[in-house]
């Protein structure tokens, strides 16, 4: 069965992007990271290393949360589906 990572990633850069041809702008925030068709728990550790060397994974401040406690980073993995 295939996994799909999700990473919430923490001080992230809003980015600006140009919408319609009437020069508005839309402010765009990229917090996730998802990786799809993991196939093993090893491919899943591996991915999790990879992004933590180029971003922060965010860490749940909220004590209402019901999938993190607090302190623990926030990633989850889920099934793919075809």
């Amino acid at each position: 069965m295939l996994k799909r990572l999700t990473v919430h990633l923490e001080n992230v850069e809003p980015i600006k992007t140009p919408i319609g041809k009437d020069g508005k702008v839309k402010t765009v925030l990229y917090n996730t990271i998802t990786v799809r068709n993991l196939k093993s728990q090893a491919r899943i550790n591996q991915a999790l290393t990879d992004i933590r060397t180029s971003h922060t994974i965010a860490k749940c401040t909220k004590p209402t949360h019901s999938r993190w406690k607090i302190g623990a980073d926030m990633w989850y993995t889920s099934n793919e589906t075809l």
